[in-house]
């Protein structure tokens, strides 16, 4: 049995959450670069919306690194090997919000 691609779906809770905790950038967005390949893995993600600050940046990014490997995700880039565009599942309502955000919450909690 092969295992549902829940990468979108992950990638969209943690964009959410980064969104949450910095209300000072309206249009951050994250994507998501994969290989062909496991479900479990993804080669890069890329921040968007921060403008041209990189040290931000890169701080947003280790921060949804660190939130996928959490999850249960390698990032990590193949050179060599193709990859393609993930885009994240953003919420379409606050009720939604709240719930990707208690989701995140929940699985990277140790305790659950």
């Amino acid at each position: 049995m092969q295992k549902v691609d829940r990468r979108s779906e992950h990638l969209g809770w943690i964009e959410t959450a980064l969104r949450a905790g910095n209300p000072d950038l309206p249009n951050l967005a994250l994507f998501g670069l994969a290989h062909y390949g496991p479900s479990h893995c993804l080669a890069f993600v890329v921040v968007s919306g921060v403008a041209r600050d990189q040290v931000r940046r890169r701080q947003l990014r280790t921060e949804a690194n660190d939130l996928l490997r959490r999850l249960g995700y390698a990032v990590e880039i193949e050179p060599g090997r193709d990859v393609y565009d993930l885009v994240p599942i953003r919420p379409a309502s606050s009720h939604e919000r709240l719930r990707m955000l208690r989701d995140l919450l929940a699985a990277c909690d140790p305790g659950s």
